[in-house]
């Protein structure tokens, strides 16, 4: 296994004296000062994926350690993390839509995990870079994930972790990927693997990943190459589409 280089801190905006005023705003259910703290790092010009390694990342842990020393209720911890989520979404929502043809990233929790923020920052942090993010969520059953792969056939795949004890069960889903989607990168992250790199050779995964800004390099430096032939052209798209619904509306008949 491999792991991309922790991109170099020098080109980075430095934001993450913003994640204690983020972490005061989260606690007290502070909508507008979640956004001055987003706005404040947009403003010195950090990306997604910046945003999402030093500013959130931070606050939300001590969040996740407040819950478990019994000082936040899961109330509130929800909350905190609604918080997060629509502030990103608002900031994600300026970058473009990828271009047609570009490569598939499918993004998962496989069954039992629930925390799904991880795979949805993610998912905008890859369309940043380029790539078509298809999310699935929390708490996906192995069956139904392997089956949507098969049918998608991605240009990779990434399971999100926050659990060190599903390690093995992440284990079986990347054997089955392989087998219902040959030559696609299997990459692997989450809070699991954040203090324990060593859990990511278990999976047996391609790639394992600590944060969104080394996957973002990995995305940029990865991209598949594809030739005029490949690329899917709109009008085709769209004739595909219209003869999938006349024949599912009875047209065809």
């Amino acid at each position: 296994m491999t792991e991309t280089d922790t991109f170099r801190s020098g080109q980075c905006p430095a934001v993450s004296d913003l994640s204690g005023p983020l972490l005061v705003a989260l606690l007290s259910g502070d909508e507008r000062g979640v956004e001055e703290a987003f706005g404040a790092a947009g403003g010195r010009g950090a990306d997604l994926a910046v945003v999402a390694r030093d500013l959130i990342e931070p606050a939300l842990d001590e969040v996740g350690r407040m819950w478990r020393a019994g000082e936040l209720s899961v109330a509130e911890e929800h909350l905190a993390t609604a918080l997060v989520f629509r502030a990103f979404s608002r900031q994600a929502a300026s970058v473009a839509c990828p271009p047609l043809g570009a490569p598939r990233l499918v993004l998962t929790c496989l069954a039992g995990e629930f925390h799904e923020l991880g795979v949805r920052i993610v998912s905008e942090v890859a369309r940043s870079s380029g790539w078509q993010a298809e999310a699935l969520g929390a708490n996906t059953p192995r069956e139904a994930a392997i089956r949507y792969i098969a049918l998608r056939r991605p240009d990779a795949v990434g399971l999100s972790l926050a659990l060190a004890a599903h390690v093995a069960e992440c284990s079986v889903a990347v054997e089955e990927i392989r087998k219902a989607a040959p030559g696609a990168k299997i990459l692997v992250g989450g809070f699991a693997f954040r203090h324990d790199r060593a859990l990511g050779d278990l999976t047996g995964a391609d790639v394992c990943f600590g944060d969104a800004v080394c996957l973002k390099e990995w995305l940029l430096a990865n991209r598949p190459c594809r030739g005029e032939a490949e690329t899917p052209r709109a009008d085709a798209c769209r004739t595909r589409v219209a003869e999938a619904l006349r024949k599912k509306t009875g047209g065809g008949r």
